[in-house]
């Protein structure tokens, strides 16, 4: 199952993908509002959401996988737990998605804001593992 995210409202950074000092394409960036707004995506969380779904991008929207909507609802429902019972600090859930013979880390998190609850956000930041075969045979020598 895939969900569209619409991005009429979100801010999405353009340019390069960029590199960090081991020559490793940077993270892919996603926010979203407690409301589930996609607020923001740079263009390396579109790529790696292309690769992870196996679909291209529509003009205004984002097809997200079964994997992230479930890691996003599963924060929701976390932060709207912490916001409850006030408690303000922010949390991680991380997840390993195998698509196409590539891995995939997804790391969640939930920062819930003391002020209001409307400022509270989710935050995603996806990375590309690798070859999936290639992780698991690296995994069994170390």
């Amino acid at each position: 199952m895939n969900t569209v995210a619409d991005m009429t409202t979100a801010c999405v950074l353009s340019g390069q993908t960029e590199m960090t000092g081991l020559q490793q394409p940077s993270p892919g960036f996603l926010v979203f509002s407690r409301s589930l707004e996609l607020q923001y995506v740079n263009r390396r969380a579109l790529e790696l959401i292309r690769n992870m779904n196996d679909s291209m991008t529509e003009a205004g929207s984002i097809m997200l996988s079964t994997q992230l909507i479930e890691l996003r609802d599963q924060i929701r429902r976390s932060l709207d737990s912490r916001l409850r019972d006030h408690v303000w600090e922010p949390f991680e859930v991380s997840r390993v998605v195998t698509k196409g013979g590539l891995e995939f880390l997804i790391r969640g998190f939930g920062h819930p804001n003391r002020e209001t609850s409307y400022y509270s956000r989710i935050i995603f930041v996806l990375e590309e593992l690798g070859s999936a075969k290639q992780n698991g045979s690296h995994q069994l020598h170390a």
